[in-house]
């Protein structure tokens, strides 16, 4: 087993950002260089990230608050889950790549919540383990419906104009505020997807080289 720590990165974005496929790409470069990755994603595949995705479809109906709760409750058994929690990942020297995490919470949470109390469930996450690198992927609202219409047969409650443009805002300035406590790494999204990758391979190389 090896005795040095795996990294962990987590990508942010609005829906339509590009993130699954620029996680898959930066897989890739990773594995190149012999070095074990997994790939996870928030809401979590456990019990309470799958009830989540329930109310992100619509089938369950719920408030802002009590799924602010639930996102913040299934971070933490993604990270302390004993059998494949992140914590025991990287623990075991295993690169993690997250496809969302805490300042998702922040950001789509926050048009309806206020951030405070956002910030104040989520505590117990951010003292447990911070990621190496925020790698926020920006596109503009419009970009990112036109490239959802395209490539989905249903979208989540969230996936509207109004509110793509709303978070996006509350993104820069979380970044903006935060930037002196974590490590944000703004990246254009408006490019090809291999210019992308490169983008993103030049500003995180160094965690795995």
């Amino acid at each position: 087993m090896s005795t040095k720590k795996g990294s962990f990165i987590v990508f942010e974005g609005i829906d339509g950002s590009g993130k699954s496929t620029q996680i898959s790409l930066l897989k890739e470069h990773i594995e190149e260089h012999s070095i074990n990755c997994i790939t996870t994603m928030e809401p979590s595949n456990g019990p309470i990230g799958v009830l989540l995705r329930q109310f992100l479809s619509g089938r369950i109906k719920g408030d802002e608050a009590t799924l602010t709760a639930l996102f913040a409750a299934d971070r933490l058994d993604h990270l302390n889950n004993p059998q494949n929690g992140i914590c025991k990942l990287i623990d075991d020297g295993i690169s993690i790549l997250s496809d969302r995490y805490v300042l998702s919470n922040y950001a789509y949470q926050s048009v309806s919540v206020p951030l405070e109390w956002i910030m104040k469930c989520n505590e117990m996450a951010n003292e447990t383990i911070k990621p190496d690198c925020h790698l926020f992927i920006d596109v503009s609202p419009e970009t990112a419906i036109e490239r959802m219409a395209k490539g989905r047969h249903q979208t989540d409650i969230y996936e509207t104009l109004d509110r793509l443009t709303d978070v996006r805002e509350r993104y820069l300035d979380l970044i903006h505020r935060l930037d002196d406590v974590e490590n944000f790494v703004i990246i254009d999204g408006n490019r090809s997807p291999k210019e992308i990758s490169d983008d993103i391979w030049a500003k995180v190389c160094h965690y795995y080289v």
